[in-house]
């Protein structure tokens, strides 16, 4: 049987690591059974996406006042493939960034680090807005952080 392809798998076309962390799972993260609450991923994306940001010298709470425009999260989902659990070691890559004209899609992917099932994967979209608000075209930036990132292209 050919395995099925999310809608949230990285595009192979952009798949790098721009960055990654492990995580043990704590009581603060699971459901009463002791399985990852389904809410926990985002805020461990997000953490992993805002570091990722300020080793690139774009602090999120200072890209308005430094270089005149900001962020704001337009939609963010995850997808559950595999129970995690109490106690378990993940590991969370921050896999893919696609760039449209006003907005960020960036991937994520978790794995558990004892069998290396992935037991996720998300995606989080921003729209680059200006200071009235207004969406704006990606600033160079952003599309400069994200290309020193990929790998060199094989040619």
């Amino acid at each position: 049987m050919a395995e099925s392809r999310s809608h949230l798998a990285p595009n192979p076309a952009f798949e790098r690591d721009f960055a990654s962390t492990r995580i043990r799972l704590t009581y603060a993260d699971c459901d009463p059974a002791g399985i990852v609450y389904f809410a926990s991923w985002f805020p461990w994306m997000e953490r992993l996406l805002s570091g990722w940001l300020f080793d690139q010298g774009l602090r999120s709470d200072q890209l308005m006042e430094n270089h005149g425009f900001a962020t704001i999260t337009r939609q963010a989902e995850c997808e559950y493939l595999h129970p995690a659990a109490l106690f378990d070691e993940i590991r969370m890559d921050m896999v893919s960034a696609r760039i449209g004209r006003t907005s960020v899609h960036w991937g994520f992917t978790m794995r558990r680090e004892r069998d290396g099932v992935e037991v996720g994967r998300g995606k989080i979209t921003w729209v680059t807005i200006d200071g009235q608000g207004l969406p704006l075209r990606v600033p160079e930036q952003i599309r400069a952080a994200v290309a020193s990132a990929r790998p060199p292209q094989e040619g």
